[in-house]
C-alpha cells in the first residue's frame, strides 16, 4: 500500500468518525503533495462539509470534477455543498449529472431527490428520484429518509412517518430520521413527543445545529400556544362583560380563573416535556413574553377591581384592546429571539 492510499485510508477514518478537523488538515497535506488526485479532493469536499464550510466543499469538489468527470462521486458532493449554500439550479443540475453518469447508483437518486425537493417546481423529479432510491436500495436508511422527506412535502404525513420509521428501523441512531418524526410530531402539535425526538436528533449529529435549535422551535411554540389561549380567553371575557355588563366580582373572578388555569396548561405541558428542556423555558426571552401576556391580565383584574360600577364597560374597552395588544408584543418577543437564534 502506497503512503497516499495509507493517508487516504486515514482520512476515509476519521471522516466515518466525525473527526472533520483532524481529515482536513491531512487531506489539505495530500492534495498539496499531489493536487492531481481526485479521490483526495472528493474526501476533503467531505470533511469541508462535515465543518460546515460549504463554500469550501464546493471548490474541493469542483475541483475533483475537473480531474476526473466520469465519476458521479464529485458530482454529487458538489450538488450536496451548491444545496446548502443555496444555489439549488446549480445542485440540480450536478445531481442529474451524477445520474446519468451512474444511473444504477443509489446515492445519486437521492442526491437528486434532495437538490429536486429544494427547486422549485421540480416535485415531480423528487419523487421519481426517491422512488428510483428505494428500488435500487430498499434496505438503505438514507434512501427512507429522503423519501420521508418527500412525502412530508407533498402533505402525506402517514406516508412520511412510515419512511422515517423504517429508516430508524435501518439504523436506530439516524439524526435525520429522528429530526423528521420531530417536524411530523410537531406539525401535529404533539410538542412533548417532537422535543424528545428533536433531543435524540441532537444526540447522535450534535455537529447538526439545526437539530438543536428545532428543541427551542417547540418550546417557543409551546409557549406562543399558552399565550395564544390567555390572551384570547382573557379578550372574550372582557368583551362579554363590557358588552353585558356583568358584575365586577364576576369579571374579576373570571379573568383570575383564567390565568390560573392557563397557567396550570402550561406546566402541564412543562412537565410533559424531557427534563432536559426545562431549563430553556427559564430564557429570558420567555420569561419576558408569559409576564407580558400575564401582566396584561393582571391589569385587567386591577381595572375590574377598582373602576366604579358606572365606568366599568368603558375601562373594560380599553383592556379588551391591551390585552391583544400584549399578545402581540410576546409574539414578537418570541419572533425576534427566533430570528436571532437563525442567524447563529
Amino acid at each position: 500500500m502506497t503512503e497516499l492510499t495509507q493517508g487516504l485510508a486515514r482520512a476515509r477514518a476519521m471522516l466515518d468518525v466525525s473527526r472533520y478537523d483532524q481529515a482536513a488538515s491531512l487531506l489539505a497535506n495530500i492534495v498539496a503533495a499531489d493536487p492531481e488526485d481526485s479521490r483526495a479532493w472528493c474526501l476533503l469536499a467531505r470533511a469541508h462539509a462535515g465543518k460546515g464550510q460549504y463554500e469550501d466543499a464546493a471548490a474541493a469538489a469542483n475541483r475533483a470534477v475537473i480531474l476526473a468527470p466520469a465519476d458521479d462521486w464529485p458530482h454529487r458532493l458538489a450538488s450536496n455543498a451548491f444545496l446548502h449554500l443555496g444555489n439549488t439550479m446549480v445542485a440540480l443540475r450536478a445531481a442529474n449529472e451524477a445520474c446519468r453518469l451512474a444511473p444504477h447508483e443509489w446515492r445519486a437518486h437521492i442526491c437528486l431527490a434532495q437538490a429536486a425537493l429544494a427547486t422549485r417546481g421540480q416535485f415531480d423529479t423528487a419523487e421519481r428520484a426517491a422512488a428510483n432510491a428505494r428500488a435500487m436500495a430498499p434496505n438503505e436508511p438514507d434512501v427512507h429518509f429522503v423519501s420521508g422527506q418527500v412525502s412530508l412535502a407533498h402533505g402525506d404525513r402517514k406516508a412520511a412517518r412510515a419512511h422515517q420509521e423504517r429508516a430508524l428501523a435501518l439504523d436506530p441512531a439516524h439524526g435525520g430520521a429522528l429530526n423528521e418524526l420531530g417536524r411530523i410530531k410537531l406539525s401535529r402539535a404533539h410538542t412533548a413527543s417532537a422535543a424528545r425526538h428533536f433531543l435524540q436528533a441532537a444526540r447522535s449529529a450534535p455537529q447538526v445545529s439545526s437539530y438543536s435549535r428545532n428543541i427551542e422551535v417547540v418550546v417557543r411554540r409551546t409557549v406562543a400556544l399558552v399565550i395564544y389561549v390567555a390572551s384570547v380567553a382573557s379578550f372574550v371575557l372582557t368583551y362579554l362583560a363590557m358588552m353585558n355588563r356583568l358584575p365586577r366580582v364576576a369579571v374579576v373572578a373570571g379573568l383570575a380563573g383564567v390565568a390560573v388555569v392557563t397557567a396550570g396548561y402550561g406546566a402541564w405541558q412543562l412537565r410533559r416535556m424531557p427534563p432536559e428542556t426545562r431549563p430553556l423555558f427559564r430564557r429570558r426571552h420567555i420569561v419576558q413574553a408569559l409576564g407580558v401576556c400575564y401582566g396584561a391580565i393582571g391589569v385587567g383584574v386591577l381595572v375590574a377591581a377598582v373602576t366604579p360600577g358606572a365606568a366599568l364597560p368603558g375601562a373594560l374597552f380599553a383592556v379588551t384592546i391591551f390585552i391583544i395588544a400584549s399578545r402581540f408584543v410576546a409574539y414578537a418577543m418570541l419572533r425576534r429571539e427566533a430570528a436571532n437564534a437563525g442567524g447563529r
